[in-house]
């Protein structure tokens, strides 16, 4: 994941502080490309990771119901956004914030020590949305093909 957000700086730009998007200098054009692969495979990575679990779990409850199953698969995606909130944004980004995760020109930036900024992006509506929606696509793919 820590690889994920050293390749997907660039690419999220409208995911940092106001204040980090102002000073950070504009991506070139191969940042954003490196940005946008790396970001494709991470979704999917993640995706097929979070979706070979509830499988996992739906073996060892094969009478589990279409519900049953999308709602592990949306307990599990909760538990996924808690620790990206708590271990990848508070404790690396806000707390250790190393360089090589900083978009050069930014380092001295207010918004790298920004924790509310990380819960408001989290309680975003697009945020919920989405962890509701993989959710029940994750339970229908593994309720069908179990």
């Amino acid at each position: 994941m820590l690889l994920a957000v050293l390749f997907l700086r660039h690419m999220r730009i409208d995911d940092y502080p106001i204040d980090i998007r102002n000073a950070a200098p504009a991506p070139a054009t191969t940042q954003k490309r490196s940005g946008l692969i790396t970001g494709i495979i991470f979704i999917v990575v993640l995706f097929l990771s979070l979706t070979s679990v509830v499988w996992l779990w739906a073996a060892e409850n094969p009478d589990a119901s279409f519900s049953e199953v999308a709602l592990m698969a949306g307990a599990l995606s909760i538990m996924f956004a808690l620790f990206d909130l708590v271990i990848t944004d508070w404790l690396v980004i806000c707390t250790w914030s190393p360089r090589q995760l900083m978009l050069p020109g930014t380092e001295e930036c207010a918004g790298w020590k920004d924790y509310g900024f990380h819960v408001k992006e989290q309680l975003h509506p697009k945020a919920p949305f989405v962890l509701f929606a993989a959710s029940l696509v994750m339970g229908f793919v593994v309720w069908w093909l179990a």
